[in-house]
């Protein structure tokens, strides 16, 4: 079952070279385990990212998709529509801000349509006929490590794993890693470490992490940043309302904020490329 699996991954991931072509703008989120704030995060960056560039946001959540409940949106239309053939991608865009677009996914959907090859394909041919008209492209995945999830991260030009200091996080974002490097993945990963005690609690995970990549994968991580935990993020999420527009001026804003630059960077290091 094994060797299976990995003949469809690696029959994946040169499809997703053929699909990805020039372009360095497509950002998955990912976590090896729920909890992470992995959403929380992507949709606080992505409007970050926002007020100075154009963003379009796409929850993939298969059926346990919630940013729409965290901005507090009641999508028309959402992927379940563009998986079952009724629109196309770009018909389900939702102009939820100036600079900051949304295609939302679905939860709690009996019959949900299981992805196929096919349609993942035509998710991101599609995706690349709005390339030009959005500086950004945030996907918001699931958490763990299934064989719909890494149909997708392969497509992505930089994967952005999210974990906490726990060392279950912190195992399960090795795994991610070990499972990208196992089916060849090409494109850029970055670490980033949320619900730190403060910022030596945070580096203490990264380097805990950096050791067992180094040892076993051979590997050098690169660290996106530490985000503290903070009560107001409870607050943000229970208000419906994105934390930086609710509180800018805190601390956890401002690491956002800086995030958000480094995603600017990363994606403008890989253009001169």
């Amino acid at each position: 079952m094994y060797g299976q699996a990995e003949r469809l991954l690696e029959l994946k991931r040169l499809e997703a070279e053929e699909i990805s072509g020039s372009r360095k703008k497509i950002f998955a989120f990912t976590s090896g385990k729920g909890g992470t704030g992995k959403t929380f995060l992507s949709l606080n960056i992505a409007y970050a990212l926002s007020l100075q560039k154009k963003v379009l946001f796409i929850d993939l959540d298969q059926n346990l998709s919630n940013a729409n409940i965290m901005i507090n949106e009641a999508p028309a239309k959402t992927l379940y529509n563009f998986f079952s053939g009724k629109n196309l991608l770009h018909e389900l865009i939702t102009e939820t801000y100036p600079g900051l677009h949304f295609i939302f996914g679905d939860s709690g959907k009996l019959g949900y349509l299981q992805r196929k090859n096919s349609s993942v394909n035509q998710l991101f041919n599609q995706l690349s006929e709005l390339e030009s008209i959005y500086d950004f492209i945030f996907l918001d995945t699931g958490s763990g490590a299934n064989e719909d999830i890494f149909s997708i991260l392969l497509n992505a030009d930089v994967n952005v794993i999210v974990t906490n200091t726990e060392p279950t996080a912190i195992m399960d974002a090795y795994v991610m890693l070990k499972l990208l490097n196992g089916y060849n993945y090409k494109g850029e990963k970055a670490i980033l470490i949320n619900k730190c005690m403060d910022d030596a609690d945070g580096k203490s995970a990264f380097n805990n992490l950096q050791l067992a990549a180094n040892h076993f994968l051979n590997e050098k991580l690169n660290l996106l940043g530490t985000i503290d935990f903070d009560r107001a993020v409870s607050a943000s999420i229970i208000s419906q309302e994105l934390i930086l527009k609710r509180e800018p001026s805190i601390s956890i804003s401002r690491q956002i904020t800086e995030l958000s630059q480094r995603i600017y960077e990363i994606a403008a290091v890989l253009h001169e490329d």
